[in-house]
């Protein structure tokens, strides 16, 4: 296995630097690290200029973006560089996300260990993640499609006291996709900007192939868990783009279900959410029918309930 690395970045140096210590102590050797920089100003885009004056075993590259394009964004301009550089793998990961020393070799030793027919079957690999010490299960998913729902499911914590575990959905926190794989399917979808773009992209890659997570390889996740309770900006990307990942890979019964049970249960006079959260969600379910993607006039990170004008 020969792995590259996409690491994404925005303001968060003081992460980015432990993250990249996490990287430089793997027991595996990797060929290159991109750092994807989204328009940082607290200081990152001159301690990457250092960096890269520093001299190390892999290869050193730096993306920086004009603007602030998310995840999402960060992620697509991070893997559209590692398509013309050479290794077969890409792992995916955000400056927040520390693995531990023998993550790669890990993964290495569990798709070495398989016959070829099973090595060429598979298209992605992951970690798993935890947080805080804990396993957080919720980076890893099952996907329950019946007749009239799309239902995502967490993995189990039984499920972790195996060496692998099958997957459908998966996180970027850790994971590390066969480059050949992403030349068949694309990239995750850049408009998204933040929230399901890497979901959504799972989607596509399990139609392809295989997706396993190697339980005994270990990414600690370095923020806290989401809080449902929390009204921010990231709410609107979160139930606007779950809804467009519906939309663009099942029949659209699906969507059309999702769409109005969920309008119902947190937009319509039947809910109890607060007002300035129905208004949010409504906004996110007008821009999913639509199809209206990127950054928001109104939602854009760093927004607050406070700030609403109702």
């Amino acid at each position: 296995m020969k792995i590259g690395i996409v690491l994404v970045t925005f303001n968060r140096i003081e992460k980015l630097k432990i993250a990249l210590q996490h990287y430089k102590n793997q027991s595996y050797p990797f060929e290159y690290i991109v750092i994807v920089d989204n328009h940082s100003t607290d200081g990152t885009p001159e301690f990457l200029k250092e960096w890269l004056g520093e001299t190390e075993s892999f290869q050193k590259y730096c993306v920086t973006l004009d603007t602030n394009t998310g995840g999402a964004g960060g992620f697509f301009a991070g893997m559209k560089k590692a398509l013309s550089l050479d290794a077969d793998w890409v792992w995916l990961s955000d400056d927040d996300a520390y693995p531990r020393q023998d993550a790669f070799e890990k993964i290495a030793e569990y798709y070495e260990s398989l016959a070829h027919e099973k090595q060429e079957r598979i298209v992605a690999l992951c970690s798993a993640v935890y947080n805080k010490g804990q396993i957080h299960k919720e980076h890893r998913n099952h996907l329950n499609v019946s007749k009239w729902k799309v239902k995502i499911q967490s993995t189990a914590l039984d499920e972790y006291k195996n060496e692998t575990i099958k997957i459908d959905i998966f996180s970027y926190v850790g994971a590390v996709i066969k480059k050949s794989a992403l030349q068949k399917v694309g990239l995750d979808r850049k408009e998204f900007f933040i929230y399901c773009d890497d979901q959504e992209h799972s989607l596509r890659l399990g139609r392809a192939g295989d997706i396993f997570c190697v339980t005994s390889s270990i990414v600690d996740h370095d923020t806290p868990p989401f809080d449902p309770k929390v009204i921010n900006w990231g709410r609107y990307y979160k139930r606007r783009n779950d809804l467009l990942m519906i939309k663009r890979n099942f029949p659209y019964h699906y969507f059309f279900l999702r769409y109005w049970k969920r309008y119902w249960l947190d937009v319509s006079f039947h809910s109890k959410n607060p007002k300035v959260l129905k208004k949010l969600l409504r906004t996110a379910h007008s821009d999913a029918w639509w199809n209206r993607t990127g950054v928001h006039d109104v939602y854009k990170p760093g927004w607050l309930p406070s700030e609403d004008k109702e």
